[in-house]
């Protein structure tokens, strides 16, 4: 075998490695039985929000989770409707964004977007979206829609705590943002 075609032949073996590996890592999300949807189920975050906890099991629900910042939760399943979410970031760092069922962020703000200190946010489905721009009158309609690539998803409130003596004021205004469902306006006929 000449040192040409062995060279080909480890080249090759590389490139067809790694491509099966990147496959591998990017399936890991579709095919794992606990996602963080899942995950979040267990602190009953369906349909409003719960303070994930700081130490311990709970603590560990989320994947690359900042010890520097209070994170609440709450799940969304869009055949019951539009949700609509609530929350006050405050003006030292907060962020709220939405994920899919299998965690991949598709949106995402700061305080920096907040009014008065607040966000509100809808999440529509697809085929919802559609009908509620007929249905809703311009001046009720909110003022943030987006819409969900995933019928299931769930919303993170995260909360900058400069110092371990914020925490406790942080835990409570995150556990105030609200998620439920979207008031829904129907224009007379």
């Amino acid at each position: 075998m000449s040192l040409m075609r062995l060279a080909y032949l480890a080249a090759l073996s590389l490139v067809i490695a790694g491509l099966v590996h990147i496959g591998s890592l990017l399936g890991v999300p579709r095919v794992a039985t606990a996602g963080p949807y899942e995950r979040l189920g267990a602190v009953g975050a369906d349909g409003r929000f719960a303070v994930l906890a700081d130490e311990g099991d709970g603590a560990n629900l989320l994947p690359f989770r900042d010890p520097a910042f209070v994170t609440a939760a709450c799940r969304f399943d869009l055949a019951k409707g539009p949700v609509t979410v609530t929350a006050a970031l405050p003006s030292t760092y907060g962020a709220l964004s939405v994920h899919s069922r299998y965690g991949q962020p598709f949106y995402s703000l700061t305080d920096r977007a907040a009014t008065d200190g607040g966000v509100e946010v809808t999440i529509y489905s697809k085929d919802d979206v559609a009908a509620a721009e007929i249905e809703d009158p311009a001046e009720g309609r909110p003022q943030l829609r987006i819409v969900s690539p995933t019928p299931t998803g769930f919303v993170l409130v995260r909360l900058f705590a400069a110092a371990a003596s914020a925490r406790p004021a942080l835990r409570e205004l995150a556990g105030k943002a609200a998620c439920g469902p979207a008031v829904t306006r129907k224009l007379s006929s």
